[in-house]
């Protein structure tokens, strides 16, 4: 069963550059007769004073549907109201507003009666209000366990969510034993994946090494993602200062309040900053070893690491502290917990091999994009049939 010329609503938890997640993978890759507007992650009225760089957000929502493909449109929202994932009365105040603008760029469109797709718990407060004739929920995240949030509303917006959702996906074997108590509809584990051929030209000798690593001396250790709370920079300081003649390269934007200025003083540890989809095999080619260095606690407990995809579709060695999705792969990722447990890991995937690389190749060939788009798609498409079937 295919899913032909919807409209589809996809409320995201991220932008849609720099950083391509699972969301704007899936979207991309969706059959072309489908529309979608890919809906941006908010922010309050306090963002932009808290970090500066947030402005331009304000000129985007001035520019409504910005079209980046022929069934695709971006869409930025309007700011809203602070404090949205502490109090639920600022929700609903803000998901009317959301609902409201989103209703504009619609009709701007002609855009009507949409499987609503989203990321985020609190659409649970936004829901009928876009006549959307098919719920999907695709959680990636443990949300309850994000910093600054109160825990209790967004797991009972959380909850609503999936009692009235007709299909519910999770990343992770730990998110499906959590949410399939509360919900109504078919829940599936749908895990990450890569753009296997993209970073599969880690491989490629003619492909150039970024200017800003080429002379970076080996072994060179790599972290490519999103630097934010969740990620053990201590774990990080204490192999940098334990192997000074390891180097360790950190891509991606710093996105968190602490510190981190004795890390980057460290001569054998590099920040590179964010970079750009096209740009990261260049930065894996540089890697002797990838490593996955989530902090344990209650996200690392419940997540599937995209990144694990990424790397693996460079065939390069992984190497990650323990997590319930990391452990069910440890042919082809090493695992050390605590500091000389991860520094023994370090070296057992320097020891590399023509025969290991080789595994993980292949390994990423059974996890693409565009067999989570075809999944998710034919299920779409076959609860979309049922809910018009039972409304007939």
């Amino acid at each position: 069963m295919k899913l032909e010329n919807q409209d589809i609503l996809c409320i995201a938890g991220v932008d849609f550059e720099p950083l391509w997640a699972r969301t704007q993978q899936l979207v991309w890759r969706m059959p072309a007769s489908n529309r979608i507007i890919y809906v941006e992650a908010p922010l309050s009225f306090l963002s932009p004073f808290k970090d500066r760089s947030l402005w331009y957000k304000w000129s985007l929502w001035r520019q409504g549907l910005r079209q980046i493909k022929d069934n695709l449109y971006l869409y930025s929202p309007p700011l809203l109201f602070p404090f949205a994932n502490r109090w639920r009365w600022v929700n609903r105040l803000n998901q009317r507003l959301l609902a409201r603008a989103l209703k504009k760029a619609c009709a701007a469109i002609n855009f009507h009666a949409p499987i609503l797709l989203t990321y985020l718990p609190n659409t649970a407060d936004m829901l009928g209000q876009m006549g959307e004739k098919l719920l999907v929920y695709d959680c990636v995240d443990e949300h309850s366990a994000f910093q600054g949030f109160n825990p209790r509303l967004v797991k009972a917006m959380e909850i609503e969510l999936l009692q009235r959702s007709d299909l519910v996906l999770v990343t992770a074997q730990p998110l499906y034993d959590d949410k399939c108590r509360y919900a109504r509809g078919e829940i599936r584990i749908l895990r990450n994946a890569a753009d296997v051929d993209h970073f599969g030209t880690a491989q490629d000798q003619d492909l150039p090494i970024p200017e800003d690593v080429r002379d970076i001396p080996g072994p060179v250790l790599g972290f490519i993602g999103r630097i934010k709370e969740w990620i053990d920079l201590e774990l990080i300081r204490q192999v940098a200062l334990s192997r000074p003649q390891w180097s360790i390269i950190m891509v991606g934007p710093v996105e968190i309040d602490a510190d981190i200025t004795a890390l980057e003083e460290l001569p054998n540890v590099y920040f590179t900053g964010s970079r750009s989809k096209e740009e990261l095999p260049g930065y894996l080619k540089k890697f002797d070893v990838c490593l996955n260095p989530f902090r344990a606690g209650q996200l690392s407990q419940a997540v599937n690491p995209l990144k694990f995809y990424e790397y693996l579709a460079s065939g390069k060695p992984i190497v990650s502290t323990p997590m319930p999705e990391m452990e069910m792969l440890d042919a082809v990722v090493e695992i050390g917990t605590g500091r000389d447990g991860f520094i023994a890991a370090i070296e057992r995937g320097l020891d590399d091999s023509p025969a290991k690389i080789q595994a993980r190749l292949n390994l990423a060939r059974q996890h693409s994009w565009e067999n989570r788009v075809e999944i998710l798609c034919r299920l779409m498409a076959q609860h979309l049939d049922q809910v018009q079937n039972q409304a007939g």
